[in-house]
């Protein structure tokens, strides 16, 4: 009986350690982590394992929305940055499915941006769009953007650019 009970547990130890072992051994998930945050902006890394290279972004909400769309998700923008080649993109996310070949406006402390929709994203039109948008981002406070759903609706967001900065910074630092 004893000689029994002692091999039971000998047997629950081993299931537990090859458990452990194949835990160990088994590839991390692709994930996001949150970085940092700095007032609105929030900075994310992405690697699928050590050997990938990174990709970064900072993301905001809006703090002020207008609109007539009922069943809207969440809007943001986001800035990625790709380890790889170093570049940088500005993409928006409406929070529903823009009109269709349609541009959204983005106003940014009197500067006016057009950026091109497909489904519910929308981007600079170029490289040097991406790259004049930032740079107008970093250098201004407020950032409002326009436009129509694909249902005929309606959004004007309105986003705080207080931290973009720093948010800015610490993703081109995260992701050299």
């Amino acid at each position: 009986m004893k000689l029994l009970k002692h091999l039971t547990k000998i047997a629950v130890l081993i299931v537990i350690y090859v458990i452990f072992i194949l835990v160990s051994l088994r590839q991390p998930a692709k994930s996001q982590v949150i970085d940092s945050i700095f007032y609105q902006w929030t900075v994310y890394e992405i690697q699928e394992n050590e050997l990938d290279y990174k990709k970064c972004y900072i993301v905001s909400h809006p703090i002020k929305s207008d609109t007539d769309h009922n069943s809207r998700q969440k809007p943001y923008v986001m800035i990625a940055r790709f380890q790889k080649d170093r570049t940088e993109e500005v993409s928006i996310f409406g929070g529903f499915e823009f009109k269709l070949n349609s541009e959204i406006f983005m106003l940014i402390d009197g500067s006016q941006f057009k950026l091109k929709t497909k489904k519910d994203m929308a981007w600079a039109q170029s490289k040097s769009g991406d790259a004049k948008i930032i740079e107008t981002m970093l250098n201004s406070g407020v950032m409002k953007i326009r436009s129509d759903s694909a249902i005929g609706t309606y959004a004007i967001d309105e986003y705080s650019l207080k931290g973009i900065t720093r948010a800015y910074a610490r993703m081109r630092e995260v992701c050299k």
